[in-house]
């Protein structure tokens, strides 16, 4: 599998139990596959997952982490939520300074 938007799909197909039978620890895992192959949206659906506890324990900070590098990488739903957890203090302390800075980046 080297297609990472493919493998991303995969567990989204997992999540939700399309033409699946629903997996949400087979989502995260392919999420998270798809994530450490650089892809944008898998980092996102990682941050995600941590954010709801999707095939994981609950943990806001993995959750931060994981929008951030979605966002550094310029995913537009890693930015806002990035600039959402800045703003709200949610797995990071809490600035409107940074989230004033995600929200104005282009």
């Amino acid at each position: 599998m080297g297609h990472t938007e493919g493998i991303n799909c995969l567990g989204y197909c997992y999540e939700y139990g399309i033409g699946i039978e629903k997996d949400e620890n087979k989502a995260f895992t392919y999420y998270k596959k798809s994530a450490d192959a650089n892809n944008s949206n898998g980092m996102y659906q990682v941050g995600y997952c941590y954010y709801l506890g999707i095939g994981v324990e609950i943990d806001k900070h993995k959750a931060f982490t994981y929008y951030l590098k979605s966002a550094e990488a310029g995913n537009s739903m890693g930015i806002w939520k990035t600039a959402i957890c800045y703003l709200y203090g949610i797995g990071v302390e809490k600035t409107e300074t940074k989230f004033a800075e995600w929200m104005n980046n282009p």
